[in-house]
């Protein structure tokens, strides 16, 4: 599939992946807006979030921020998680 359709996968509750990455394990998925407090103690809408796994690093992998680079959204290589084929 590509970005596009991986991208409303993750809308859709879903974690994604590429074929191309070597590392086992990556995911990719999508945290939904929520309300976010400031320090000052104003309510604001925090924006969704699309959050990148990574399994091989740490004791119990990490969690980073994503944002695709432009190979990512050109390519067809994306498949839902535990939907391989």
């Amino acid at each position: 599939m590509d970005f596009s359709e991986a991208l409303r996968a993750m809308k859709d509750g879903h974690h994604v992946a590429r074929d191309s990455w070597k590392e086992p394990g990556k995911y990719i998925y999508r945290v939904p807006p929520k309300e976010s407090t400031l320090p000052d103690g104003t309510t604001v809408e925090q924006s969704a979030t699309y959050l990148f796994y990574r399994p091989a690093k740490g004791a119990r992998g990490l969690v980073e921020p994503y944002a695709p680079l432009p190979d990512a959204l050109e390519t067809d290589d994306w498949y839902i998680v535990g939907k391989e084929t």
